[in-house]
């Protein structure tokens, strides 16, 4: 005779069997992992170990060249900080076990949910059965820190579901996993938990006892919720949400229960503590047969997504032009409309120079140190950012010097010549007055090969402009070239497309191609770009909050609503409208964002993990 259990099992296998089944998104869906230290280690000296651990772990798993799931660790509140610090630039994030029902007061030892966002965290995890069972967190309660955690730009969550033995043996599983997620997710907008929420299944019966439910029985709780899901916000977000599983996953259990086609991850608990053991987790092995996204990131992988942090308080209305110089290992970028030019060292505090003219971007310039070019709207000029004592030197009238329009977008290209693309003036009062009206030039020296510094009384009236395009546009933005120097990439914003051009330093650029369009679900548009030593395109899409790296010759992700290159990282802000980006540091493995007012104005720095690094800045030599 069979028992109730087995006869349930076999029931939901028909259901899959006959086509009630919603993997069918699960290629796209990349797996997460997450390890909930609860209340570990004893001392943060411990976590320290742990963490650094766990650091080394998986940058030598990135850098295999394999492609990691999404990694999360949960430690206790008082080692958070000492988490971001230490993963920093390894791929793994950061979320916090808990958050309060407030958002500020006189509530003694509650955390609210913007703190843990404003340190960096990337998850908070709500509803675990400890907090609903020890602590009385009934669903409703669980709903409202579920709609405070999402409240915070960028803060995502993991929902934990699930049932105990005694409802598993009254088959009740159903029953208490679709009201916990109906409850649980009541009132959030579907497009906030197909995008935002991760569901964590722990059948509470499984937690800290050892007792592990058969790949079979994981896989039939994990339709459950899509059908659950399904229910409540459709057939689309119920394959899109990826669903954890959380029961006493061990390094031996992980590989069998990855092959289960409705399992996208793993709430890990005790083996988490251990870094051999937790690495052997997220390093499971993926089954070929389904296509997971770890297995080698496939065209409808879901990018890794990761957060930047404000690194300086600049308060900038318009930073732009970051460019990071080997020769002084200091970054500089504009401040346009405050007509400030910024030097930064990453260890002395950064400083500004004040401009005469509103200055669009800022080029390294060949010279002493603190030589820089800066593309202003009244000319040309030259500053020398390491002598304060020193008046900006003319060099240049600027282009379309008589038009209604300013320098806004450049980059030097790999032969040492400066690219600048135009800006029109009106372009968003929607003036019918030359709408399309900004060119993109190339700005050489008369007699180059000289060995005279710009600005130089001999070259400083010998600079020529040449247009490069055959038709004019707006905004320019996006300058920024292939590490050969042979491909450049541009924009005209408000057509929300980047293309790529055939570049020749002393042609034309030709054969212009559709490198990324941005889907129509994203506000904004392609601001700056930069360009890294593994020829993707990192581009800021101001408006939309973050930076994006594509991969310019791939296919773009099925349902991703884009043409034209692949999107496989995703670095959020904390702010609407990233401006530029620019690779930096000793080893040019930090990105580096500006950003605009209102609500940013502050440079944000992420450490890329996987090995990414940049490319050097080219100084102008004409």
């Amino acid at each position: 005779a069979t028992t109730r259990s087995q006869r349930r099992d076999a029931s939901m296998s028909l259901k899959m069997a006959q086509g009630d089944v919603w993997y069918q998104g699960e290629a796209s869906r990349r797996p997460v992992i997450a390890g909930n230290w609860k209340l570990n280690p004893a001392t943060v000296k411990e976590a320290e170990s742990l963490l650094k651990l766990l650091a080394t772990n998986a940058r030598a798993f990135g850098s295999s060249g394999k492609d990691l799931p999404e990694i999360v660790v949960f430690p206790p509140f008082p080692y958070l900080a000492t988490a971001l610090t230490l993963l920093e630039g390894s791929g793994i994030k950061v979320g916090c076990q808990n958050i309060g029902l407030e958002t500020k007061g006189a509530f003694t030892g509650e955390v609210a949910a913007s703190m843990v966002r404003s340190l960096g965290c990337d998850y908070a995890l709500l509803g675990h059965s400890e907090r609903r069972s020890l602590y009385d967190e009934t669903d409703d309660v669980v709903n409202a820190k579920v709609k405070l955690a999402l409240a915070e730009k960028g803060l995502g969550v993991i929902l934990c579901v699930g049932e105990t033995e005694a409802e598993y043996d009254q088959d009740l599983l159903e029953t208490v996993v679709d009201l916990q997620v109906r409850k649980g997710l009541s009132g959030v907008p579907v497009e906030e938990v197909a995008s935002r929420v991760v569901i964590a299944y722990e059948p509470v019966w499984a937690i800290g006892t050892g007792k592990v439910a058969t790949p079979e029985q994981a896989q039939a709780a994990h339709l459950a919720v899509r059908r659950s899901l399904a229910k409540t916000f459709g057939a689309e977000a119920s394959r899109a949400v990826r669903v954890q599983y959380g029961g006493s996953v061990t390094p031996a259990s992980i590989d069998s229960l990855m092959k289960m086609p409705d399992i996208d991850g793993a709430l890990v608990g005790g083996a988490s503590l251990t870094a051999e053991g937790f690495a052997r987790i997220f390093e499971f092995t993926p089954p070929p047969a389904l296509g997971r996204a770890s297995s080698g990131g496939g065209s409808g992988a879901q990018p890794h997504e990761f957060t930047a942090q404000e690194v300086v308080g600049c308060a900038n209305a318009l930073g732009e032009s970051p460019v990071w110089s080997n020769r002084d290992q200091a970054l500089y970028w504009v401040s346009a409309l405050d007509q400030e030019v910024w030097c930064w060292n990453l260890q002395d505090a950064p400083y500004r120079r004040l401009l005469d003219t509103v200055p669009g971007c800022v080029a390294v310039a060949q010279g002493p140190p603190g030589t820089v070019l800066v593309c202003g709207e009244s000319a040309m000029l030259t500053l020398d950012m390491a002598r304060p004592d020193l008046q900006p030197a003319f060099l240049s009238r600027r282009p379309e010097a008589a038009g209604p329009t300013r320098p806004n977008d450049g980059r030097v290209d790999r032969s040492g010549q400066l690219v600048i693309g135009m800006y029109n003036n009106y372009h968003r009062a929607g003036s019918s007055v030359g709408e399309d009206n900004a060119g993109l030039f190339r700005m050489t020296l008369a007699n180059r090969g000289g060995s005279e510094a710009p600005g130089s009384e001999e070259r400083a009236a010998g600079c020529d402009y040449e247009e490069l395009l055959d038709y004019r546009f707006r905004v320019s933005n996006c300058c920024c070239f292939s590490a050969d120097g042979k491909v450049m990439y541009f924009a005209d914003t408000p057509t929300r497309k980047v293309y790529a051009f055939d570049y020749d330093p002393k042609g034309k650029p030709a054969n212009r191609r559709l490198v990324w369009s941005m889907p129509p679900h994203l506000p904004g548009g392609p601001d700056g770009a930069q360009v890294d030593a593994e020829g993707m395109l990192w581009v800021a899409l101001n408006g939309a909050g973050c930076v994006v790296r594509i991969d310019p010759l791939a296919q773009p992700a099925a349902g991703g609503g884009g043409e034209g290159g692949r999107v496989n990282t995703v670095v959020n802000l904390p702010v609407a409208c990233p401006t530029s980006v620019t690779f930096g540091g000793a080893e040019l493995d930090e990105l580096f964002i500006t950003t605009r007012g209102p609500d940013g104005g502050g440079l944000f720095r992420f450490k890329v993990p996987f090995g990414v690094k940049g490319l050097p800045e080219p100084e102008f030599i004409g």
